[in-house]
């Protein structure tokens, strides 16, 4: 292939004009945390592969660190001006004129793309940070490519991130304010136009899009991503969506595989699989007991992997989604954000919804509106009620103000 085929000029021009129409939006906060890793002097990078649900805003970032470097490019794999010619030669025409720093976008739709990575990383000393929307092919590949490449992850917003990018304001709070409910109080008091961008947050607030939008990447995730990564066949297909229409439409509680398969009309194998499935494409989670892995028979709690999800779905059906089970979401999202493992309790009688776990010890947590009481908590432990005044107290704490003992 002659390199001067590749008209790296257009390509150039295509992404300033891209990179300009970004320009004015506020960074996410994962932003500081991408631009580091780039500056950082090493003989030889890995590849950083980017991944992240559909619409969290990878290619943003991605054109904004490339609009304040001068030795960037930026392209997408799935350009029609390099259908012509090969990943490998678009990189080598880039290195060859002289830039250090390359963002790829979309790599998962370029056809073996592992292989070219590869042969990239081999062959010329560039820095290579790659994107891609299916969580589950970029971590497969970060996996066969070993040494060679790194993966990083860009979670939907928090509700503290998603309030700054919404207003400029950059608050924070601590585990002891989301913990003590008077310290709750206070500190919404001090930040009082936090309260109303709270509901909005949990139906629509974490992504960059209406929650339409967001219920078209649910599916394009089931019918462009999974079919690529999993065996995927039609009637999988109607199981997942079957599945996520009778989670968005049920309150939050542990279901055993039995009952699904029960209620669905599909074999327990099918949707254990359909399950597994789902959860490597980040759309929904399972939160197991506090004693190990669950197995196909026993009960466990499915969640989607963040309330905007189960929203969207919920939209579709012309339903309300359960208030609960948005809560419940919420404060799994953001504990898990923050580090911490979340797990339910062993079934007991009167059982609280979760238990915490850090290096530290554990911590045992109710979820529930303003009427909730303490029965579920009585005579535990390092028990908590939280209302949605300490959830979203809980949605401005930031990894570094981690200071529950």
């Amino acid at each position: 292939m002659e390199l001067e085929k590749i008209d790296l000029d257009r390509l150039y021009r295509i992404a300033l004009e891209q990179a300009r129409e970004v320009k004015t939006m506020r960074p996410r906060f994962m932003y500081k945390k991408l631009e580091e890793h780039i500056s950082k002097k090493t003989k030889k990078s890995p590849i950083t592969l980017l991944g992240g649900l559909r619409g969290v805003g990878k290619t943003t970032i991605m054109l904004q660190l490339f609009g304040k470097n001068d030795e960037a490019f930026y392209f997408s794999a799935d350009s029609v001006l390099i259908r012509t010619v090969s990943l490998f030669d678009t990189v080598e025409a880039v290195y060859r004129a002289g830039y250090n720093l390359i963002f790829i976008d979309e790599i998962h739709k370029y056809p073996r793309w592992l292989d070219e990575i590869k042969n990239i990383y081999d062959s010329f000393p560039i820095k290579v940070i790659a994107s891609g929307s299916s969580v589950a092919a970029l971590k497969k590949g970060s996996i066969s490519l070993g040494r060679r490449a790194v993966y990083m992850e860009m979670p939907p917003m928090t509700f503290g991130e998603s309030f700054y990018l919404e207003t400029g304001k950059e608050y924070g709070a601590n585990l002891e304010d989301v913990f003590d409910k008077k310290k709750s109080l206070r500190w919404i008091a001090e930040h009082s136009d936090v309260e109303k961008f709270y509901t909005n947050y949990l139906t629509t607030g974490a992504f960059p899009m209406q929650s339409q939008g967001l219920f078209n990447t649910v599916k394009k995730m089931i019918y462009e991503d999974a079919l690529a990564e999993f065996n995927l066949t039609q009637k999988r297909v109607d199981v997942a969506e079957k599945l996520l229409a009778f989670l968005a439409s049920s309150p939050p509680g542990t279901f055993s595989y039995t009952s699904l398969s029960e209620k669905s009309g599909y074999s327990k194998s099918t949707i254990y699989e359909t399950v597994e499935m789902l959860k490597e494409l980040h759309i929904l989670q399972l939160i197991e007991e506090n004693k190990g892995k669950a197995k196909i028979n026993e009960r466990v709690k499915v969640m989607f992997s963040h309330p905007n999800l189960r929203a969207a779905v919920a939209e579709q059906l012309l339903i309300e989604p359960n208030i609960g089970a948005l809560r419940e979401e919420y404060f799994i999202f953001h504990m898990q954000w923050l580090g911490y493992s979340v797990y339910t309790p062993p079934k007991k009688r009167k059982t609280p919804d979760y238990i915490v776990k850090s290096k530290n010890g554990s911590y045992v947590c109710e979820i529930g509106g303003a009427g909730k009481g303490k029965a579920q908590i009585k005579g535990i432990e390092n028990a908590h009620v939280l209302s949605d005044e300490n959830l979203m107290v809980l949605g401005f704490v930031r990894n570094s103000d981690q200071n529950l003992a």
